[in-house]
């Protein structure tokens, strides 16, 4: 089987295990049934901006041409770093863009990939960005009325709790072997008393399985600015990495790479 289109973000389905399946092109080939057979893409050569189409030599923020990235909301530093929201200073790039994408409910959570990592999301997406991470557990610790105020609560447990996934570790699946519920309380001791009507006392732990035949005990990460071929065998999906049986391939960050993709 063979397919030819620009890379876009892996898509999910939270089901046990996660299904993963990568748009190309007007497909949306389901990964799953292709695990433990062989793969090979192949870079075409040309780049397009994931936003408005343009070719372009070089991508910025996994998939934008340069003028989108200086120019869209969703390339704002302020999406890397919520806490320093501005749409309050009236200086936003695009009005509507923070109303419907930041000015929501946000969650703050802990999610638990390879350490527990504290992070934040819009209320709506909490599923897909624990996925997104390749988190095996996650709980919700709090709903913030806004973006900005989700991440001045997220910046102040950063300075407690690490707001980065270990990528490497959770590709070999060495995970910290920890009780969520039990850090969620000591961070709801700690708190400062302005956060505490975002507090939420949901008990249920989210939990993730990925489709994945083995593990890989060390993780070499290709990619096609360094080559134009990556063949392999797919041994597993998890987070945004397509995981060989030598390597991995992270489609997210090749967002706009036009690729033909062969299976089997």
């Amino acid at each position: 089987m063979s397919y030819v289109g620009y890379l876009s973000d892996l898509e999910h389905e939270p089901q046990t295990p996660v299904q993963y399946f990568l748009p190309l092109g007007d497909r949306r080939i389901h990964l799953n049934p292709w695990i433990g057979q062989s793969i090979k893409i192949d870079f075409l050569g040309e780049k397009a901006c994931c936003a408005c189409g343009r070719k372009a030599n070089k991508l910025f923020n996994n998939g934008y041409c340069y003028p989108c990235f200086t120019k869209l909301a969703e390339c704002d530093l302020c999406i890397v770093k919520p806490h320093q929201c501005h749409y309050h200073l009236g200086t936003c790039r695009d009005n509507e863009f923070a109303e419907t994408n930041c000015m929501t409910p946000h969650f703050v959570y802990l999610a638990l990939s390879s350490g527990v990592k504290v992070g934040l999301t819009r209320k709506s997406r909490g599923l897909a960005r624990w996925i997104d991470q390749g988190a095996v557990q996650a709980i919700p610790i709090a709903e913030a009325p806004s973006r900005k105020a989700a991440g001045e609560m997220e910046y102040w447990i950063s300075q407690h709790l690490p707001d980065k996934t270990d990528w490497r570790k959770m590709l070999t699946g060495k995970v910290d072997q920890v009780d969520l519920l039990e850090i969620r309380e000591q961070i709801r001791q700690m708190l400062p008393p302005e956060f505490a009507t975002y507090l939420l006392d949901e008990r249920e732990l989210y939990n993730f399985t990925y489709p994945i035949l083995e593990t890989l005990e060390k993780i070499k990460s290709l990619s096609f600015d360094k080559q134009e071929s990556i063949e392999g065998r797919l041994i597993g999906v998890k987070g945004q990495y397509l995981i060989m049986d030598h390597s991995v391939l992270n489609i997210k960050k090749h967002t706009g790479y036009k690729v033909e993709v062969k299976l089997g």
